[in-house]
């Protein structure tokens, strides 16, 4: 009886609008509030008012291609739509969703609405984070429910952390190294070359061709620093550096020799200095700078300052050299003098 009535309803109804016969109201189940067809008004015209308690559908020869539900949700491709605005592709199990984690409540500190993409039993969304009055206090990225990545108002990122407080802040707790990520790479061509930051290894490192080409931090044995950059500008290298060019500036220099007042050492002194302790005076022995190595800057200043010293020896050598010289030539002179009036003197006597 009921299909019977069903099908005299839908006989009418389409005789009624076939017939191009005018209404205002039409309505099923004998329930004119809950099951009707009818119009709201609108500026200069009418709009068509809906109004079924179980939900509409509109179907076409592939299938469901329009879907509210009676809780208000509404879906493209699926009679089923689990969220406010579903779209299903149909030829896999994939969709968009408009989701609300909650119908009746929006929790802080969460993703009160987002846009989500669901593939087969997974699923990834991005959304507004409310916080505990209106405001918005970011946004987030979701993997299967569970917060991967998050943008604050200031700027800030969020890498495993919901509270980034820096522009990119990787959630890491420095004072558990087992929360520290393996690495961060910026750019990867395999696993034989990549560029990154080792985190658990405290490294930067430009891995090519398997070997690497540029690395800072530990050489793979752990507690062998390669290369610490200290806070007050300090650099701390295990292992030999090569350059092409050194520039340390430090002052003052060791100019300060060729002042008239200095004291400059005696050749004796430095002598004796050299038999007792085996190293020039005011530089360390090589015992001392194998235990404390050598400041480079220092050390060449007392280097400088050992070879102006040398040149004001040598200056001085120089001088009594040339008078030496002076001296010998004089003594030359008078010897010939002497040997020509020896000469003379035999040809007098000869003569007598």
């Amino acid at each position: 009886m009921k299909k019977t009535l069903s099908v005299l309803g839908l006989a009418i109804c389409e005789l009624l609008f076939s017939q191009d016969i005018a209404f205002s109201k039409l309505y099923g189940y004998g329930d004119p509030v809950n099951f009707y067809l009818g119009s709201y008004p609108v500026t200069g015209s009418s709009g068509l008012d809906i109004n079924w308690y179980g939900g509409v559908r509109l179907r076409t020869s592939t299938g469901v291609g329009f879907q509210l539900t009676e809780i208000g949700n509404v879906g493209i491709g699926t009679s089923t739509p689990q969220a406010k605005f579903d779209v299903n592709f149909g030829n896999e199990q994939k969709g968009i969703r408009f989701f609300q984690p909650s119908t009746t409540q929006n929790p802080i500190n969460t993703l009160v609405s987002s846009l989500m993409f669901t593939w087969y039993n997974n699923h990834a969304d991005m959304g507004i984070i409310r916080g505990d009055t209106d405001n918005i206090i970011g946004l987030g990225f979701r993997f299967n429910g569970d917060e991967k990545v998050r943008f604050t108002p200031n700027g800030n990122v969020g890498i495993g952390t919901s509270s980034p407080v820096s522009k990119l802040d990787l959630g890491t707790n420095y004072s558990d190294p087992s929360t520290f990520p393996n690495k961060i790479t910026l750019w990867s061509g395999g696993s034989n070359n990549y560029f990154g930051f080792g985190i658990s290894t405290a490294s930067l490192d430009y891995f090519s061709q398997g070997q690497h080409r540029f690395f800072v931090g530990y050489n793979g044995s752990p507690g062998i620093e390669v290369l610490t950059l200290k806070a007050n500008g300090n650099a701390a290298l295990q292992g030999k550096l090569e350059a092409k060019e050194v520039k340390v500036t430090l002052t003052p220099t060791a100019d300060f020799v060729f002042e008239k007042d200095y004291d400059l050492p005696k050749l004796e002194d430095v002598e004796k200095h050299i038999k007792e302790n085996k190293h020039l005076p005011e530089i360390a022995s090589a015992k001392v700078m194998e235990q404390e190595g050598v400041n480079i800057g220092e050390f060449q200043i007392k280097l400088l300052q050992k070879i102006e010293e040398l040149t004001l020896y040598s200056i001085e050598q120089n001088k009594q050299i040339k008078k030496l010289q002076e001296e010998n030539q004089t003594l030359k002179s008078q010897s010939e003098k002497i040997n020509k009036l020896e000469k003379q003197l035999e040809q007098i006597l000869e003569k007598q």
